[in-house]
């Protein structure tokens, strides 16, 4: 939950913009994770957060913890199908765990808290510190072996690595983890920075050091997305929310089932656009800034297609092997990429093996142009 300078009495704090944006993020998803789960796994699935919070905002926004428990009791199609559904938080600061129980028991009306479990709902706050009393609530609850969703929202420096591998190794669980580039770029030549290396798993994060300013941020995402792929994770999403004043914040999905990957894209520009937000995807050359709607600017992607056809024999690829390319390594989803090579084809830039140089599903495309022309705004 973590997004926002707490106030004087330390439990409550305001919500940034970019917070609000991933927490629409975080319900759009849940809204589609939620019921696949539940009639997939017959409701024995564990939703789980390592940072909860204290549930609310000073605006009134609700956190996280809140926002989960109402994709299910707030769904009259699906909560009466929970048989085991938890949902399990902990929360470091005594204070704010006891107003995130009050929170929630809001959120549960009319259902009181205690009373939950008869609905088929396993729900639990403990206080204490994510590493290790995240794993100990996974375990008295019986989470291992069965699917699950965890989100380490933290402050900077993220998790453990042997706390992600251990989620990684759950069957169909995934992980959303919020990551700020700054922290360890700040950290990288420290001799007594030790936390850091956890976060990696070793120390050959530490190269940022020797990357130009305006590569750091990306070169250490990119290296964290690979620790996330190496831990167990198969397929992992990168994309960096940004508020009118420069501030960023990175969000990173790990996730065991290509499915996940498809519909947390699906999640993603879907969502309401939040006044003030963009998204930046780490791998566009150019770095665009993209407004948040559900038809989005895909020169970002057109660059990345290039880019990626360059990289290929003859400069072509298949279609499929694009559209897995967009999947897996960019923000767009499958479906964008075939508009995008449908536009560099008939600006010249690309030909197809259909009929008249067309792009085919089944097909092929190769690059022809290598000019550097703008693909901003496409636009």
């Amino acid at each position: 939950m973590p997004g926002g300078e707490a106030r004087a009495d330390n439990i409550l704090w305001p919500a940034a913009l970019h917070t609000l944006a991933k927490h629409r993020i975080y319900e759009r998803y849940l809204s589609k994770w939620m019921p696949i789960m539940i009639h997939s796994w017959k409701g024995n699935v564990t939703y789980a957060e390592g940072f909860a919070g204290p549930g609310v905002y000073t605006g009134g926004e609700p956190g996280s913890p809140v926002i989960a428990l109402r994709s299910l009791v707030g769904d009259p199609l699906i909560r009466t199908k929970a048989h085991d559904v938890r949902f399990l938080f902990v929360e470091k600061e005594a204070p704010r765990a006891d107003r995130l129980r009050t929170e929630l028991a809001k959120a549960a009306r009319p259902v009181a808290l205690d009373a939950l479990d008869r609905y088929g709902i396993d729900l639990a706050v403990r206080t204490g510190e994510c590493d290790p009393t995240l794993l100990e609530l996974l375990a008295a609850h019986n989470a291992w072996g069965r699917p699950m969703l965890v989100v380490l929202d933290t402050w900077g420096a993220s998790v453990r690595l042997d706390l992600v591998r251990r989620i990684a190794q759950n069957p169909s669980s995934e992980v959303i983890i919020t990551f700020e580039p700054q922290h360890f770029s700040r950290f990288a030549t420290s001799p007594t920075e030790k936390h850091a290396d956890t976060v990696f798993g070793d120390r050959h994060w530490r190269e940022v050091a020797g990357q130009p300013p305006e590569e750091k941020a990306k070169w250490l995402v990119e290296k964290y997305r690979e620790v996330l792929v190496d831990a167990g994770f198969p397929f992992v999403l990168t994309f960096e929310l940004v508020n009118a004043g420069g501030q960023s914040l990175f969000l990173v999905f790990g996730t065991t089932h290509v499915r996940g990957l498809q519909k947390m894209k699906e999640a993603m520009w879907e969502v309401d656009p939040t006044r003030g937000v963009q998204y930046r995807d780490p791998a566009d050359p150019n770095q665009q800034l993209l407004d948040i709607e559900p038809v989005p600017v895909t020169g970002p992607l057109e660059r990345e297609l290039a880019q990626y056809l360059r990289g290929q024999d003859d400069n072509t690829a298949t279609v499929g092997d694009l559209r897995r390319f967009a999947l897996y390594q960019t923000v767009y989803k499958e479906s964008q990429v075939k508009p995008v090579l449908d536009r560099m084809i008939e600006r010249g830039r690309a030909v197809g093996d259909g009929p008249a140089g067309q792009a085919r599903l089944g097909g092929s495309v190769r690059l022809l142009s290598d000019s550097s022309q703008s693909t901003r705004g496409h636009e």
